[in-house]
């Protein structure tokens, strides 16, 4: 199925060359998720969250009506009541007509990591999961008066799931807050896609630090490690309105790709 849809392939699974190659990798990520309907109809990346789940890069053999079926009846068993899943912008009708609620559409950026000597404006360091609790009353500040602010209790399962490796390899090296600890003021957390690309999971700043450069420093930091380390892309999903970090990443000279749209439903 994988194989069949070669921009699927090209863009996920591009350091395989065969179905082995592709089965090794799937195993090898427990984030992955194969859906079975008397046959594999479709393979994606699934992430729970108590009873919502968010279900992203799907590929597919079948088209929206069959797989909304299948999934709910999947997901219903397994006490999920929400579902968010990430599809291209044109099989959005379809899901529509299977009941799911068109959202915000979100962009993807990307690069080649560029080693860069930009000093520091506060003291960086590489974030661990002692400091859970500071971060995640950073990241509900940071979130607090944006479009989709945090319920209590999120912000540190979103961060516990990054640096345990729910959401990918979770890059310790290359991930950075800056701030003296324990007054933490921004952070960049970086996972790890597939061996050749990294994805920028979460970036955010206290509002009163905000228009610093705090971040601009983070993100170059954080381009040193993967230049040592061979990581050859770096990624960030961006929401449409996000303005500031889409203005951010494009003057660090990210370029636009791809675009997904959340839908949102029930099971």
């Amino acid at each position: 199925m994988i194989l069949k849809q070669e921009g699927f392939r090209n863009e996920t699974f591009s350091q395989c060359k065969s179905a082995t190659e592709v089965r090794e990798a799937l195993i090898s990520s427990e984030s992955w998720y194969l859906l079975s309907n008397e046959q594999p109809i479709a393979v994606f990346q699934l992430q729970t969250s108590g009873p919502a789940v968010t279900i992203s890069k799907i590929c597919a053999s079948v088209g929206p009506k069959v797989l909304s079926a299948a999934l709910r009846n999947e997901l219903r068993e397994k006490k999920i009541s929400n579902i968010t899943l990430q599809v291209a912008p044109s099989e959005v009708d379809g899901y529509t007509a299977s009941g799911f609620a068109p959202g915000e559409l979100h962009l993807r950026y990307s690069r080649t990591p560029k080693a860069s000597n930009m000093m520091p404006i506060l003291p960086l360091a590489n974030p661990s999961q002692k400091e859970l609790p500071n971060l995640s009353e950073l990241m509900h500040t940071a979130y607090a008066k944006s479009q989709h602010p945090l319920l209590d209790g999120a912000a540190e399962e979103m961060l516990q799931e990054i640096m345990s490796g729910a959401r990918g390899e979770y890059i310790s090296n290359a991930s950075f807050v800056s701030g003296i600890r324990p007054n933490l003021v921004s952070a960049c957390l970086l996972t790890l896609d597939k061996p050749s690309e990294a994805s920028i999971n979460q970036l955010f700043t206290h509002p009163l630090y905000r228009a610093r450069g705090l971040a601009t420093v983070e993100i170059a930091a954080s381009m040193n490690q993967l230049v040592a380390s061979g990581i050859g892309t770096i990624t960030a999903w961006v929401g449409e309105r996000n303005d500031v970090v889409k203005r951010l990443l494009t003057k660090m000279e990210f370029r636009q790709g791809r675009s997904v749209i959340e839908m949102t439903g029930k099971t």
